[in-house]
């Protein structure tokens, strides 16, 4: 796994823990957390790529 990848994971699990400290900034948090997958999503997809 790349460390991009990885990085991507990390700021995820940054964000599902910033959801129970700060509930009210869940909106935004979940905005940011679709983007680390996005993120991440399109690193894998282009790493197929090379791989093929």
């Amino acid at each position: 796994m790349s460390a991009a990848i990885e990085y991507c994971d990390r700021e995820i699990a940054k964000c599902k823990d910033m959801i129970r400290t700060w509930p009210h900034e869940r909106a935004c948090l979940n905005r940011l957390i679709n983007g680390w997958q996005r993120t991440k999503q399109q690193l894998q997809s282009s790493m197929v790529k090379k791989n093929l």
